[in-house]
């Protein structure tokens, strides 16, 4: 990480530790004036992951309603920057609230259609919407990364037709039928393509679960 970039994230980040104390207090206009401060970062985050605008806004309040649930719990870790750690935190719970989303989104396409293996869900499963520690904030965050990259390189992959579609169905949220629209493809055509790629998922991603599920 270069110099500038470091600097450049030190103002982002400047006095929301102090912001954090006094909402801590019950200030509620510290409450706001963090909102103001986080809410852009935490929704440009969200919008990374989910397309539609309006499932993105919910999210976003939703995670500033778990922080609100847990805001005793927050703590600087030792030898952090007390500004970051606040930022770090709510990116946390943003994360985590967005990807409990998407796996209730998977959740119920793939028990509908019948075409993920078990492996593929309990992978998706062991990514858990928990509160996190704020002593474990970073090795978290490093964890979370590492995850996202084995499912993005597995993804990669997948034959091209195959890829097409289980992004279109699992990431995106898409139904069959919209996929069938977009794409000028049979529903039944594509529902063979889905199952093929979820299968080859499982596989590939059938020895890391187990790492996953021993670090978590």
């Amino acid at each position: 990480e270069s110099d500038m970039s470091r600097t450049t994230q030190d103002d982002r980040y400047a006095g929301l530790s102090e912001l954090m104390t006094r909402y801590l207090d019950g200030d509620q206009r510290a409450f706001t004036e963090l909102y103001h401060r986080l809410s852009p970062l935490m929704r440009a985050q969200i919008r990374a992951k989910i397309s539609n605008q309006s499932t993105a806004e919910d999210l976003l309040q939703a995670t500033f309603m778990k922080a609100h649930g847990a805001r005793e719990r927050f703590a600087t870790p030792e030898g952090a920057s007390p500004d970051r750690a606040v930022a770090v935190w709510y990116s946390t719970i943003a994360r985590n609230a967005t990807i409990d989303h998407l796996r209730k989104i998977y959740r119920d396409r793939a028990v509908k259609l019948d075409t993920a293996g078990d492996d593929t869900l309990d992978l998706l499963n062991s990514l858990r919407d928990t509160t996190p520690d704020s002593e474990e904030l970073v090795v978290e965050r490093e964890r979370q990364f590492s995850i996202a990259g084995r499912i993005r390189h597995a993804l990669a992959g997948l034959p091209p037709r195959q890829r097409e579609v289980v992004t279109l169905h699992k990431i995106e949220g898409k139904t069959m039928a919209e996929i069938s629209q977009e794409l000028g493809v049979r529903e039944g055509t594509l529902r063979v393509r889905a199952h093929r790629g979820y299968k080859a998922l499982a596989s590939m991603l059938g020895g890391y679960r187990a790492q996953v599920a021993s670090a978590a």
